[in-house]
């Protein structure tokens, strides 16, 4: 389901099978090569809030925009406080204290920031609306996959007949092992109890909560990639809490 690419030194994850589905759509999720950031940030950290070097980091960004043809000031990102709290954008920058966005700007990337969270994107070809969401344990249990589908259906109006979802990597219920007053907060579908320890399954939890907004399964992609199983990824837990940051970005074109 999903291809590796190589541009500028870069190894670029896609899903070619959007294409069909959502023809104006770009999805890419970075790894971690191709970039100038030093260990245990190597090489293509995109965080800035990690302790890495500021300028590694925006060298990082420049590659990676002009590896995708992003145009200057035309990535959104967000500060991504495991809330769920969205912004509507129309241009480029930091926005505070917001963990998702929605756009109808074509040409404007939608970054999302992880190493164990996922990314989520939501896209409706009829009404050429896009949104990308930082959903972890907080935000999920928190409802902002339910607040993102509120927004889209009164104030786009979208179709789910049509609209496609994306999820990137995140961590694996076998990795992602919590406490039991976390696991507890949610259904019991989505926790599992292995001997003394509770697992987490974000991912089955972020599609079913996806699906039951409307979107149809045939249309939910999933990376299927664990951040801390795979090593070409970064992973706050794997790497004990100092490592990078991948990204995934969605953005609409001009067809």
């Amino acid at each position: 389901m999903i291809a590796w690419i190589e541009t500028n030194g870069l190894r670029i994850g896609t899903f070619p099978a959007l294409e069909a589905l959502a023809p104006a759509l770009r999805v890419w999720f970075t790894s971690r090569s191709g970039g100038v950031s030093t260990p245990p940030f190597d090489s293509l950290n995109l965080g800035s809030h990690v302790g890495d070097r500021r300028p590694d980091v925006l060298e990082n960004r420049r590659r990676l925009k002009n590896a995708l043809g992003i145009g200057k000031n035309r990535v959104a990102r967000g500060g991504q406080v495991h809330g769920i709290e969205i912004a509507s954008v129309t241009r480029g920058g930091k926005f505070e204290d917001t963990d998702g966005f929605i756009t109808s700007s074509k040409e404007l990337a939608l970054a999302i920031n992880s190493a164990d969270c996922f990314p989520l994107v939501i896209h409706s070809p009829s009404e050429m609306v896009t949104a990308a969401l930082h959903v972890g344990r907080s935000g999920a249990s928190g409802g902002i996959i339910e607040e993102v589908f509120g927004l889209l259906y009164d104030e786009f109006r979208i179709d789910p007949e049509n609209t496609v979802a994306v999820c990137g990597p995140g961590i694996c219920p076998r990795c992602y092992e919590v406490g039991r007053d976390v696991a507890m907060g949610f259904p019991s579908w989505a926790r599992k109890h292995r001997g003394k320890t509770w697992h987490l399954d974000l991912p089955r939890f972020i599609r079913t909560r996806t699906e039951r907004a409307g979107v149809k399964p045939a249309n939910f992609f999933d990376s299927g990639l664990c951040t801390a199983c795979d090593d070409s990824l970064f992973s706050y837990r794997r790497d004990g809490g100092r490592t990078g940051r991948n990204w995934t970005i969605a953005m609409m074109v001009r067809l």
